[in-house]
């Protein structure tokens, strides 16, 4: 409001296209991107998790560039199936550790599951400041 009062005729708007556009390039800086980095130890949790970020990139059409924008059906679909194998896969190890060392059921999501939500949290965390400086 004070910058309109300030201002001698018409206030200039931004076209809305043009901010989302200036937000999708802040945001997806890097998204996917799977070149690898230069740091031994970047280098080592490239490796680690090649299989994992190799098959994704391969199965799901990248929905922001031009060639692919009629696919985001495809990479919703093919995200869920993605989702779906991580989810089987976290509660079938959850059982059978649970099984193997005769644990109660509710222990390893009680003390596991939210050491490893703070670990992403933190991960977060450090992009955000990375991103700011």
């Amino acid at each position: 409001m004070f910058l309109q009062e300030r201002m001698v005729g018409e206030p200039q708007q931004i076209p809305q296209s043009i901010i989302y556009k200036l937000v999708d390039e802040t945001i997806n800086i890097g998204a996917y991107d799977i070149s690898c980095p230069k740091d031994k130890c970047g280098i080592f949790w490239y490796i680690v998790f090649m299989p994992l970020t190799h098959l994704q990139y391969i199965t799901i059409p990248d929905p922001m560039s031009k060639r692919n924008e009629n696919y985001y059906p495809l990479s919703l679909f093919m995200s869920i199936i993605w989702i779906l194998i991580y989810s089987y896969i976290i509660v079938w190890f959850t059982y059978d550790v649970t099984v193997a060392l005769d644990l109660k059921f509710s222990v390893i999501p009680m003390f596991i599951y939210p050491f490893g939500v703070s670990l992403r949290d933190r991960k977060k965390f450090e992009d955000f400041h990375k991103m700011i400086k």
